[in-house]
């Protein structure tokens, strides 16, 4: 498996990322003491889709008909598109196009009200976890959780009503000649510039799938979680690595 390092590297070529991975805890770590706690690590990123990105959503209703559908239909999304922002009808939307391994951009605002509950759902499987957890803990089911598995190591999250933004470096699962899983999909997760899960796997289906997805695969569609609160989304675009 390649290290953490190295997959940054590699992927920050494709991205055009400013990487600065200085942290002192891990060098206590390396001498046997006890960890400091996470800090912010900070990445300058693009803010508009790199070479190569296969743009989804930039504020154009015929981007939602085109690439999408609304989930568990051929139906068309049925989003509602103002002022180059989607805003969801208690229904989640499912991209045409499957993705294995990528870099996924999100863009989305909670709302003021409610809990801001939605999520990105990589290959119809693995979310992470959108929420209103302005200063709050971080734990499973808060903001850039890995739902239900893996709080995020820091809480990056701005106030609702603000836009908020998910950069995710996503290795899909990797199989051997029989069809057996030999490596789990991993994911990193920078929110709002800020690294909040670092190389992480995921350790099986989440419950975004809700039942429909019983096995890994290499490949799988982007969901936009929009059949709980709503939550607003605009800038969505993925690069296939």
């Amino acid at each position: 498996m390649q290290s953490p390092l190295r997959i940054w590297k590699g992927a920050a070529v494709a991205f055009g990322i400013s990487v600065a991975l200085v942290s002192a805890g891990a060098s206590v770590q390396a001498h046997g003491l006890k960890a400091a706690p996470p800090t912010p690590i900070s990445l300058t990123l693009p803010s508009t889709p790199p070479q190569g990105a296969i743009v989804l959503f930039s504020g154009k209703e015929s981007e939602l008909r085109e690439m999408w559908i609304k989930r568990y239909s051929t139906e068309p999304a049925g989003w509602v598109v103002k002022d180059k922002i989607a805003t969801p009808n208690k229904s989640d939307i499912v991209t045409k196009q499957e993705f294995g391994d990528a870099i996924i951009h999100v863009e989305f605002r909670c709302p003021k009200e409610g809990g801001g509950n939605a999520g990105v759902g990589i290959q119809g499987r693995y979310e992470v976890q959108i929420f209103n957890s302005f200063g709050q803990e971080p734990e499973s089911h808060n903001a850039a959780a890995l739902y239900s598995q893996k709080a995020a190591r820091i809480n990056a999250s701005k106030p609702a009503g603000e836009w908020q933004s998910y950069d995710i470096f996503f290795r899909a699962p990797r199989f051997d000649d029989k069809g057996a899983v030999t490596e789990k999909p991993r994911v990193t997760v920078i929110q709002n510039g800020v690294i909040v899960q670092n190389n992480e796997e995921f350790t099986g289906m989440t419950g975004i799938q809700y039942g429909e997805f019983k096995e890994m695969t290499k490949t799988g569609p982007l969901i936009l979680q929009g059949d709980h609160d709503v939550v607003q989304y605009r800038n969505v675009w993925v690069i296939p690595m």
